[in-house]
């Protein structure tokens, strides 16, 4: 019996929907998931000069590239 009573106006979950929709929330995971896509793009760089195929390091590349201008274009349009 711990919870907390509902307040009138106060709903939890859409509390929780919103956080996923916030500037902040978009800006950490456009920074995230660009330095993911520089990482990936320092693997390509090594595979090419070992002499192995980079062909998943560049699918992964374009992942995560998508990934944070899409992200960075709802950061700032919020």
């Amino acid at each position: 019996m711990s919870d907390r009573a509902p307040r009138p106006g106060h709903n939890s979950e859409a509390r929780r929907a919103s956080a996923w929709l916030s500037p902040r929330t978009c800006r950490v995971l456009a920074v995230v998931f660009t330095v993911g896509a520089l990482g990936s793009v320092v693997l390509v760089v090594v595979d090419l000069v070992v002499g192995r195929p980079a062909a998943g390091d560049l699918f992964i590349v374009f992942l995560n590239g998508f990934a944070a201008v899409i992200l960075w274009m709802l950061a700032r349009r919020t």
